[in-house]
């Protein structure tokens, strides 16, 4: 929320507000190297149950608007009161399967929920579906979203991240080859085990993106993720231009 509260969300449908007090002084020797670092243990100051929810898996704050929007798994949508840290009400969505990534646009005015198989945009006000873009791979579960002025950037299950265009409504197309869209495609980053499970299933392995941003210059984007099947450990980072 800012430099001295945010907010936690659970699978238990809690919602917890926080506070970072600095109180803490860290302590230096005689030649000004640090000998003791500080760590703080916290309780939350608040906590509320999300009404209507199953597994808080997002959360994105409103600054415009004074609200927190949480997402939960069972495909609603929730709104907050920040400053009274009170539920107000929730909205079902039109699409509920894998609904876990939720981002805001730079201007306040969309969010874009990620689903099994679509990217939704909600209308920040009302939050009435505007839009349902569907994903270029079919099922390929939307895992994180980012807005870059009118792209968004979409992460996805099967090692693929996507652009879409909302003003030109399509994705971005390639300009060597305007029939395809552009997609940036991972490597495999590392993942265990390995070769014996992939033989067994038939099934070639790709990382989850889990999350993405940009830099200051919106030129260069950061990718990192790893295995979406809980019987495999693993990690990917990319960097790409």
């Amino acid at each position: 929320l800012d430099d001295e509260f945010f907010v936690s969300g659970s699978r238990d449908t809690k919602l917890a507000l926080w506070q970072v007090q600095d109180k803490y002084q860290e302590k230096y020797d005689s030649d000004g190297d640090l000998i003791q670092p500080v760590t703080q243990f916290l309780n939350p100051a608040i906590i509320r149950s999300c009404k209507t929810a199953q597994k808080v898996r997002a959360i994105t704050f409103n600054k415009s608007l004074k609200e927190m929007v949480t997402l939960s798994l069972n495909g609603y949508v929730h709104v907050w009161d920040v400053e009274r840290f009170r539920q107000r009400f929730s909205r079902r969505l039109s699409s509920c399967q894998d609904n876990v990534c939720m981002a805001m646009k730079n201007d306040s005015s969309l969010y874009a929920v990620g689903c099994r198989s679509y990217t939704l945009l909600l209308d920040s006000r009302t939050l009435h579906t505007i839009k349902k873009i569907p994903a270029r791979y079919s099922g390929c579960g939307i895992r994180s979203l980012s807005f870059e002025d009118n792209i968004i950037t979409i992460g996805t299950c099967v090692g693929a991240i996507m652009f879409y265009d909302i003003r030109a409504a399509k994705y971005l197309e390639s300009s060597i080859n305007s029939s395809r869209a552009v997609v940036l495609k991972t490597s495999r980053g590392y993942v265990y085990p390995d070769e014996d499970l992939m033989v067994d299933q038939q099934v070639e392995y790709t990382p989850a993106i889990y999350t993405h941003c940009y830099d200051y210059s919106g030129t260069r984007l950061f990718s990192a993720g790893g295995p979406l099947p809980a019987n495999l450990c693993g990690n990917y980072a990319g960097l790409w231009q």
